[in-house]
C-alpha cells in the first residue's frame, strides 16, 4: 500500500513553514516516518537553507528528499502565488523504492548528464518507472538533456518543470537530502510496482487551421503557405491587439509539431512556442524553435476560457484512465505563466482537479517551463500544466 500526504504553510519564516507543511502532510498519509518526500518553496526560502533542510529532514524523519523553487506552490488545499509559500509530499510504501539525486553544474553540462541519466535509464530492469527532474530554468538548456537521454536510452517516462521564482531573487534553487545548490538539476527517481498517468492541459489554443512553412532558415519563418510569414501573422491582429504589438507577443504563439516526423499540429500534438522577433521589411517571424520547409505550423492564442476548457478535457481523460481508482498521489507543474496571471483569480488549476478527481494528495509547482512525454517522447513546454497520478 502506497500511504502518502501533502501540506502547505505561507508562513515566512522558514522553519515553521516547513514544520507546517510537513506536519499537514504526516497527519494525511497517516505515518511517524516517511521513507520519502517532496518539496517545493518560494526562493525566500532559500535564503534559510540549514533551516529549509534540517527542518524537513527532522519533521518526516528522512533525508530522501528533492525539490525545489518554484514562482509558486500549490496542493490539493490550493495554490500560493506572490507570497512566501511550502508544499511539502511525504510517502511510505514498499511497492516503490524512491531516489533523489543532485547535479551541479548544469549550465554547459547537458550532454554529459544527458549521457549519464541515459546510461542510467538503458541499464535499469524496473517494469515501472518515473523520473522527476527540476532543471534551473536560468541556466542549462532542457531540451539538449532530454534528447540526449532519449539518445542513450530510448523512451523513459520524465515529468517536471523548470526551478524558477517570482523574479526578486534572480536565481532558482535545487534541493536534494541536506544540500541546496543553483544552476543544478535536482530530480528523483522512482520505481516499483505502480501505475502512472501523465497527461498535459495547454494554456494555449490554436486560432488557425494548420499551416505549411514554405520557406525557412534557422529559427526563422520567411514564408508561410508561400506568402511572407508576417503578413499571416499581421491579419490575426484585431482590436486591441492590432493597436498593441507588445501586448499581442503576450498571448499570440506559433504551434509546432511535437513529432516531426509525425508533422502533425492537431490538438494534443503541438508545442507551442514564443514569437521572439519581427522583421516588418523582410516579413520574417522569428520563433523560440528551429523550423524547417514543410513543417507545419498553427497560431494559437493565451486565452482563460479556452485554458480551462482544456483543463477539463484533459481531467476527463484522467478520470477515464483512472477506471473507479483513486490516486495514490498527485504531481502537478504548472507553467508560471498561467495561475492568476491567466485566469484573473488564484486556484483554478486545483480546484479543478479536486472537482474531477476527488480529494487525494497533491502537490506541486509553478515552473518556468514544463516536461513531460507525449507520444513516445519528452518535451519540453510552456503554458502547460502537467498532471502526473501515481496508482496502487
Amino acid at each position: 500500500m502506497i500511504r502518502a500526504g501533502a501540506g502547505q504553510s505561507n508562513n515566512p519564516s522558514t522553519a515553521q513553514a516547513v514544520s507546517e507543511a510537513a506536519k499537514h502532510a504526516m497527519a494525511q498519509a497517516g505515518i511517524s516516518r516517511a521513507d520519502g518526500g517532496v518539496i517545493f518553496f518560494s526562493a525566500d526560502h532559500a535564503q534559510q537553507s540549514q533551516d529549509l533542510v534540517t527542518t524537513l529532514a527532522r519533521a518526516i524523519g528522512t533525508d530522501c528528499v528533492t525539490g525545489a523553487s518554484g514562482a509558486g506552490v500549490l496542493t490539493g488545499a490550493g495554490e500560493i502565488e506572490g507570497d512566501h509559500g511550502v508544499a511539502v509530499m511525504v510517502f511510505a510504501s514498499e511497492r516503490f523504492f524512491a531516489r533523489p539525486f543532485l547535479f551541479e553544474p548544469l549550465r554547459g553540462n547537458e550532454a554529459n548528464l544527458g549521457e549519464t541519466f541515459g546510461s542510467f535509464l538503458a541499464k535499469a530492469q524496473d517494469e515501472k518507472s518515473l523520473m522527476l527532474l527540476f532543471p534551473d530554468t536560468y541556466n542549462g538548456n532542457a531540451q539538449s538533456l532530454l534528447q540526449a537521454i532519449a539518445a542513450r536510452a530510448g523512451f523513459h517516462p520524465i515529468a517536471g518543470a523548470g526551478a524558477s521564482e517570482n523574479g526578486a531573487a534572480g536565481a532558482t534553487y535545487q534541493l536534494c537530502g541536506d544540500k541546496l545548490a543553483t544552476n543544478a538539476l535536482a530530480g528523483m527517481y522512482i520505481s516499483g510496482a505502480f501505475n502512472t498517468h501523465i497527461d498535459i492541459t495547454q494554456g494555449c489554443q490554436p486560432i488557425t487551421q494548420p499551416m505549411t512553412i514554405t520557406k525557412a532558415e534557422n529559427n526563422f519563418i520567411h514564408e508561410i503557405d508561400h506568402r511572407p510569414a508576417l503578413e499571416v501573422f499581421a491579419q490575426l491582429l484585431k482590436g486591441p491587439l492590432a493597436e498593441d504589438l507588445r501586448r499581442a507577443l503576450t498571448v499570440l504563439f506559433v504551434g509546432v509539431p511535437a513529432d516531426r516526423s509525425e508533422n502533425s499540429v492537431v490538438a494534443g500534438k503541438y508545442l507551442v512556442r514564443n514569437i521572439i522577433g519581427l522583421d516588418p521589411e523582410k516579413g520574417i517571424v522569428a520563433v523560440a524553435d528551429q523550423v524547417s520547409e514543410g513543417q507545419s505550423i498553427n497560431f494559437v492564442l493565451r486565452d482563460g476560457q479556452r485554458a480551462r476548457d482544456d483543463l477539463q478535457e484533459m481531467l476527463r481523460r484522467q478520470l477515464a484512465r483512472l477506471n473507479g481508482n483513486q490516486p495514490a498521489f498527485g504531481v502537478y507543474f504548472n507553467c508560471c505563466a498561467r495561475g492568476s496571471s491567466l485566469y484573473g483569480i488564484p486556484g483554478i488549476d486545483t480546484a479543478y482537479i479536486k472537482q474531477a478527481l476527488g480529494d487525494f494528495p497533491l502537490i506541486g509547482m509553478f515552473g518556468g517551463y514544463e516536461l513531460a512525454p507525449l507520444g513516445r517522447a519528452n518535451h519540453l513546454f510552456a503554458y502547460t500544466g502537467v498532471l502526473v497520478l501515481v496508482t496502487e
